[in-house]
């Protein structure tokens, strides 16, 4: 029996309904979720892979591990790489103003205040720039061009400055959609095949293609049931923030890389001074890099990302200090419940992996009493532990997540504190329906 199947033989979902634990097959269906493919990795290589379930809802063909999923955020590690690795060569400077090589389109002035943006910022999400995140296009919708997405000409608000550049921390796939229009308007070159000649090819990631989905062996995004998207998956234009295809091994070999360029080693594909720019922290506060999410400085150090689209759900993370880890890929919107809650840490029990911080990318949890439309919800910690309390419920734990959230066992919500005096909670199932709460002083 490989060491996956070992480890994923009794899985804890976190739900009192699923005592005793589960198989893998039992908690894809308890998450709605259709087909998972996974990637093991210990001592700086690839050990094992695992993949479960179906391509579909509505076929039978199985999951393998080379089906192609969406890789959503995790497209930002790839595109970070690409951005340090002209910068490496010169071709890119970190710290100019985007302006003075955009020629396809401008940061916009406010109230005739130009604000000055870097590349830094962008990679960093320190820009100030809006849309945080993106849901795509589905089959049949005219798909915009990059220059009128940014203008608000597409399914999402046009990316905009709306604070002061490098002073605060704010999620941003708009921001790297401004960043994907740098490196076109700069090499003049389209910006997959860009990217799979400085990234894609030199790493191997031979099963990696940014884009509409691919035709061949591609799982198929769905919503709770589950029930498959129409037309199989959207298709993302935003490809620097959300739209790769790939698969665990692939995007394994990446943060394998971005490992090796760290320690020096002279194969990598990134100098290490720019390895270690990639992977420290862009503000003190918040646990991302460029392009990363990273645990630094402190023990255990980290590399990695998570990422959600129309679908799919996936997260990635290597530790650093004896190269283990793992990537996981599915093909369900509440895929990130089944990998926070279930997956990873029965991996970390199983393979003895060092505890990881319990802060998420973009800030602290935060107890304390917040007062919404909703009724009053409660925050209480214990040490480095934190639970929701809903209006009328029992508590929830809150487990870290991704961009900055955290996960609530068992309510498949996702709850953010976007400034230390405000909750927000999106329900999986109803976005746009969020809930915000002030805290009660």
């Amino acid at each position: 029996m490989s060491v996956l199947h070992t480890h994923l033989r009794d899985i804890d979902l976190g739900r009192p309904h699923t005592d005793p634990p589960v198989d893998l097959a039992e908690a894809l269906a308890a998450c709605h979720v259709p087909g998972v493919s996974i990637a093991l990795i210990e001592g700086g290589e690839v050990v094992d892979t695992l993949a479960a379930g179906v391509l579909c809802a509505d076929r039978p063909e199985p999951v393998t591990d080379q089906t192609l999923f969406q890789a959503a955020s995790i497209s930002k590690a790839v595109a970070a790489a690409c951005v340090l690795r002209l910068a490496a060569d010169g071709t890119l400077d970190l710290d100019a103003d985007v302006n003075d090589a955009l020629t396809s389109w401008r940061v916009p002035a406010n109230a005739g205040w130009q604000p000055r943006v870097t590349l830094r910022q962008l990679l960093g999400h320190t820009a100030g720039t809006t849309v945080h995140g993106l849901i795509g296009y589905p089959a049949g919708v005219p798909v915009p061009s990059v220059p009128e997405l940014l203008d608000g000409r597409g399914n999402s608000d046009p990316v905009r400055v709306v604070s002061v550049p490098g002073t605060r921390f704010s999620y941003s796939g708009g921001g790297y959609t401004i960043m994907q229009q740098v490196l076109c308007d700069v090499t003049g070159r389209d910006y997959a095949d860009l990217v799979a000649e400085q990234v894609l090819g030199p790493l191997g990631m031979t099963r990696s293609v940014f884009g509409p989905q691919p035709a061949g062996s591609t799982a198929s995004g769905h919503r709770p049931g589950p029930v498959p998207l129409a037309g199989e998956a959207h298709t993302y234009p935003e490809m620097a923030a959300a739209g790769l295809w790939s698969t665990p091994t692939d995007l394994a070999r990446l943060f394998l890389t971005l490992r090796a360029s760290l320690n020096g080693e002279g194969s990598a594909l990134l100098p290490r001074d720019m390895a270690g720019q990639m992977a420290t922290r862009s503000t003190p506060h918040r646990a991302y890099g460029l392009g990363l999410q990273v645990q630094e400085p402190g023990e255990p150090r980290w590399i990695g990302h998570s990422g959600g689209n129309e679908g799919f759900q996936c997260d990635a993370k290597l530790f650093l200090d004896g190269g283990r880890g793992a990537v996981i890929m599915t093909n369900g919107d509440y895929g990130y419940a089944l990998i926070a809650e279930a997956l990873l840490p029965a991996l970390a029990k199983g393979l003895g992996w060092p505890e990881a911080s319990a802060t998420p990318a973009g800030g602290p949890a935060v107890a304390g009493r917040f007062v919404g439309d909703d009724g009053e919800f409660v925050v209480t910690s214990d040490g480095p532990e934190f639970t929701l309390t809903a209006p009328g419920q029992a508590p929830l734990a809150l487990r870290p997540a991704d961009h900055g959230s955290w996960r609530a066992a068992g309510l498949n919500a996702t709850v953010r504190f976007p400034s230390p005096d405000t909750l927000v909670i999106a329900q999986d199932a109803a976005p746009g329906a969020d809930i915000h709460a002030t805290l009660k002083i």
